[in-house]
C-alpha cells in the first residue's frame, strides 16, 4: 500500500499532467495547495511580505507556463528550488541597484580628499544623467521601485499597468544602467587608494 507521501506525489503528478494540457482547475488546486509553502519559503529569506508575494507570483506564473512540460517528479522540491532561485536573482538585482547610491554615499564620506570630492561630483552627475535619459514611465517606475521601495505588484496597481509590463520595464532599466555604469568596479578600485 502506498504511503501518504507517495499518494501526494502521485496526485501532484496527475495534476501536473493535467496542467500540461492547459487545465486551469489543476493549476488552481496546486496553487491553493502550495501557495503558503512558496510564500513562507520566500519570506524566510527576504523578510518582506511584498517581495515574498512577488516571488510567489513569479514561481506560480512559471509553473503555469512550464510546469507541466518539465517532467517534475517531486513538486514540493521543485517549488522550493524555484523559490530559492527567484529570491537569489531578486537579491542580486536589488544589490546592483543599490550599488550606485552606496558608492555615492561612500564617496561623500571621503570628501576631505579633493580627488574623492571630484569623483563624487562626476559620478553623481553621470548617474543623474543616466536616470534622466530613461523614458518618463521608466523614471517613474525606477523612482517607485528603488527610491520608494514599492514592489512590482504595487507599482502595477498604482500605475494601472500589468505586473509583467512593470517587470519588463525594470528589466530594460536594469540593462540600461548596467551598460552605462560598467565603470563602477574601476571606481571601487580607485577608492582603495583614498
Amino acid at each position: 500500500m502506498p504511503t501518504v507521501y507517495q499518494q501526494e506525489r502521485d496526485s501532484d503528478c496527475l495534476l501536473l499532467k493535467q496542467l500540461s494540457d492547459g487545465n486551469r482547475f489543476a493549476f488552481d488546486v496546486l496553487y491553493k495547495k502550495y501557495w503558503t509553502f512558496v510564500f513562507n519559503s520566500a519570506y524566510k529569506r527576504l523578510n518582506n511580505v511584498s517581495l515574498a508575494e512577488d516571488v510567489t507570483q513569479d514561481v506560480f506564473t512559471q509553473l503555469w507556463h512550464h510546469g507541466g512540460k518539465q517532467g517534475i517528479k517531486d513538486l514540493q522540491s521543485y517549488l522550493f528550488i524555484a523559490t530559492r532561485n527567484r529570491v537569489v536573482r531578486l537579491l542580486e538585482r536589488e544589490s546592483k541597484y543599490r550599488l550606485v547610491p552606496e558608492l555615492l554615499d561612500h564617496l561623500k564620506g571621503l570628501s576631505e580628499s579633493a580627488d574623492a570630492a571630484l569623483l563624487y561630483q562626476e559620478l553623481k552627475l553621470a548617474y543623474e544623467a543616466l536616470i534622466a535619459n530613461l523614458t518618463s514611465q521608466q523614471q517613474l517606475i525606477f523612482r517607485m521601485r528603488y527610491l520608494e521601495n514599492f514592489s512590482a505588484m504595487q507599482i502595477a496597481e498604482k500605475l494601472n499597468l500589468s505586473p509583467k509590463t512593470v517587470r519588463n520595464q525594470l528589466g530594460k532599466i536594469s540593462h540600461k544602467i548596467r551598460a552605462a555604469m560598467f565603470m563602477i568596479p574601476i571606481l571601487w578600485l580607485c577608492l582603495s587608494c583614498f
